[in-house]
């Protein structure tokens, strides 16, 4: 019984998993661009990514984008540079 509620479980929490974006932006963007229409390249309904709490998560302590639950579209927060973000490494991911 244990066996049987924990797949179903699992079914249900994979099932509802998150999914990953990547964008490639230019260097020096400028504050409040354009990056991409989330919804949009998620193929959901706007009124989905409130329903799901869509949200934007930074590996460090800065987030450098905004994203707008009401029209789907993700901005850049701030002024964006390579060097700054990324000092040691040729690429910055």
């Amino acid at each position: 019984k244990r066996r049987v509620i924990l797949f179903i479980l699992c079914v249900c929490v994979c099932q509802s998993g998150a999914e990953t974006l990547r964008y490639s932006l230019p260097e020096e963007m400028e504050r409040d661009s354009f990056v991409a229409n989330i919804a949009k390249d998620l193929g959901v309904p706007l009124s989905q990514l409130a329903a799901r709490k869509a949200r934007v998560v930074s590996e460090g302590n800065e987030q450098l984008f905004r994203l707008n639950q009401n029209t789907g579209v993700l901005t850049a927060k701030e002024s964006l540079d390579r060097e700054e973000i990324c000092p040691q490494s040729d690429t910055c991911t």
